[in-house]
């Protein structure tokens, strides 16, 4: 009998580590979701508003956006590494992240061990304008440093928002100090539509541009994703990455976004070789070191900006 019961144990014990220690994407534990949908919404972004949201570096400059999906995996856009900065040294290649003012002194520098481009991604073209940053060590996941949800499938969203890192004027260049997010509420307008304003629009990408009514003015920072949600949710899915933007339009200026739904496969195969696999379940683990958890065996088995041409918006 004893035989039997300590295996049963030990499967519990492993069971209860790993539902302790599960993070939920999308959501944002320290930002107050009634400040989302107030008709004068703030362009400043919030402290915990978009605890995904990364700023990639190359010799602590800010270079472009990224996005956390996994402890180990951001998501960016291809042409922020032309073959010239592919040729630098890795250890020039940071990723910060935990704040939204880049000189705060409670955020986290991560170091790349890889950059993967997309096979199909041939500049000057910017379709499939995707890369995958593999970190030396994972994210310990927090209230300001949580991974966002991806599409699973195009869809309609309620509201949508990009974010980008911009520098306030400053007679010191040396440093980031007058960083910081911002954000810009946008509308998804139709592949159909936006393909009478740009040539050769490619069927992975999608189109956007402010939401009418709202305040914001957003210049493009490659890489940055772009999130949404729907009425009723507090949780938020990343539906493109920025890729390119152009200066015409009659409503706006339309932003170009990679569409993350298109590329899920390859996400999944890329980290999946590298044994690191992104999953879709909707959880992650908070890290790799575990809080030890036993349950009483009565419990049973029910536990539970460096771009090709900026957009203005």
């Amino acid at each position: 009998m004893l035989q039997l019961l300590i295996p049963l144990l030990m499967a519990l014990k492993g069971h209860a580590q790993e539902a302790s220690d599960e993070v939920h994407c999308g959501y944002r534990p320290k930002f107050s979701n009634s400040t989302v949908m107030q008709a004068h919404e703030l362009l400043n972004v919030q402290d915990g508003e978009f605890p995904w949201q990364v700023s990639i570096q190359v010799s602590r400059k800010h270079l472009c956006g990224g996005s956390i999906i996994h402890r180990w995996w951001v998501l960016t856009a291809a042409h922020c590494f032309p073959r010239t900065l592919l040729e630098v040294t890795l250890e020039n290649i940071t990723v910060v992240m935990g704040s939204r003012i880049l000189k705060d002194s409670h955020l986290e520098r991560k170091q790349v061990q890889k950059i993967i481009i997309h096979k199909d991604y041939e500049p000057p073209h910017l379709d499939s304008d995707l890369s995958l940053l593999l970190l030396v060590t994972p994210i310990q996941f927090n209230s300001f440093k949580m991974p966002i949800c991806l599409q699973k499938k195009e869809k309609t969203w309620n509201r949508c928002w990009m974010t980008e890192w911009v520098t306030a004027p400053s007679y010191d260049q040396k440093d980031n100090f007058n960083t910081y997010l911002q954000k810009l509420r946008v509308v998804q307008i139709s592949w159909r539509e936006c393909s009478q304003r740009v040539d050769q629009l490619s069927r992975n990408m999608l189109c956007a541009w402010q939401e009418l009514g709202t305040k914001g003015n957003c210049q493009g920072d490659s890489g940055a994703p772009m999130v949404c949600t729907v009425h009723g949710s507090q949780r938020l899915f990343q539906v493109g990455v920025f890729s390119w933007g152009i200066r015409s339009g009659f409503r706006g200026r339309p932003g170009m976004f990679v569409s993350v739904a298109q590329f899920l496969p390859w996400i999944q195969e890329e980290t999946e070789k590298e044994g690191k696999v992104y999953t879709f379940s909707g959880t992650q683990r908070r890290s790799s070191l575990h809080h030890v958890l036993w349950y009483p065996l009565w419990f049973g088995l029910g536990v539970s900006s460096t771009g090709y041409q900026h957009v203005y918006w």
